[in-house]
């Protein structure tokens, strides 16, 4: 299936994403009525009306996105791929409240931190979840939920509960993406997993997590076996990216370990993974006919979007511009 019509159109959208200078801008805003001024001339300005909720006017932004791209792309399995995390959220949001809930925590749902970005309507999902129904419910949802059920009942580990549906999340992602049949899409969602593992890995060496019991936290499905990310424990890290120097990945922890921001906080671990997965398909800008231009151009969105709100929660809640600076991704 041709995509040469789907690239000319992402690249007219493309025009409209806003840059590292506009975010150099806005974060030298004197204070919010100056920050809501300049986004006066972004499409973010028939969202955001005044200084009320920035997380919804931002999530509101990138699901005029997807909707926008589902009336143009050929395979709507690509935009689910992108969607499909924000679904995996929503379970936990809903399970986490229905398991507090039954512990005796009258006010323990919290539909407020539902995502409007999932495939599955949220009202839906929530109906489905709080009523047992589960068997319309796609992604393998309707046997990972009774799962979750019985691993709260008997082991009250709302980390093991978080770390199954994670799993199952990937799965899903690479089962689209494998359905697809497009190489750079599925070596994309691998790299994803990477990525996470590898996040996963910083994380539990910094608390210096048993290597041993460590293997739960890391995901099937990258290129990196969970066992060698878990083995990685038990070395410096120092020496991490030379063991996976044969990897796409052992780059980034090089140039991480460079520049001294693996030791640094997780957050700079993560915005270098958050760029690392953009650069995965930036090939695909050099072709006109690629189908991984569409997933690039949503994680693209998507960092824009994640500047946009680390933006505006520095300015409204005056933090530290320094700090909100370095958490910025990349831009175009």
């Amino acid at each position: 299936m041709s995509y040469v019509y789907t690239v000319a159109r992402l690249r007219g959208m493309e025009n409209h994403i806003l840059d590292t200078a506009f975010f150099a801008r806005l974060m030298d805003s004197s204070g919010i009525d100056d920050a809501l001024k300049a986004l006066g001339e972004t499409s973010y300005s028939q969202w955001i009306s005044g200084n009320e909720n920035f997380d919804k006017a931002i999530d509101s932004e990138m699901l005029a996105t997807c909707k926008e791209l589902e009336s143009f792309v050929p395979d709507k399995e690509l935009i689910d791929i992108f969607r499909i995390p924000y679904d995996f959220h929503n379970v936990k949001v809903l399970l986490k409240g229905l398991f507090k809930v039954r512990g005796g925590e009258a006010e323990g749902r919290r539909y407020d931190l539902l995502s409007r970005l999932g495939t599955i309507d949220t009202e839906e999902l929530k109906t489905a979840i709080e009523t047992e129904e589960y068997g319309f419910l796609p992604y393998g949802l309707t046997d990972l939920i009774p799962q979750c059920w019985q691993l709260w009942d008997s082991s009250k580990n709302p980390q093991a509960v978080e770390l199954l549906i994670d799993h199952a999340m990937f799965r899903a992602m690479l089962n689209v993406a494998e359905g697809l049949k497009m190489p750079a899409v599925i070596h994309w969602v691998k790299s994803r997993i990477d990525a996470e593992n590898l996040r996963s890995a910083v994380r539990l060496a910094r608390i210096k997590y048993d290597s041993a019991k460590a293997l739960p936290f890391f995901h099937e499905g990258g290129t990196i076996r969970p066992d060698d990310m878990a083995r990685l424990l038990n070395e410096p890290q120092e020496t991490w990216s030379r063991l996976l120097s044969h990897t796409d990945i052992g780059a980034v922890l090089g140039a991480l370990q460079d520049s001294g921001d693996i030791k640094a906080s997780l957050s700079d671990v993560s915005k270098s993974l958050d760029d690392y997965l953009i650069r995965v398909l930036e090939n695909a800008k050099y072709s006109m006919d690629a189908p991984e231009n569409v997933l690039l151009y949503l994680l693209t969105k998507e960092a824009e979007t994640r500047n946009m709100r680390v933006a505006l929660v520095c300015i409204s809640g005056g933090l530290d511009r320094e700090f909100g600076r370095r958490l910025l991704s990349n831009g175009r």
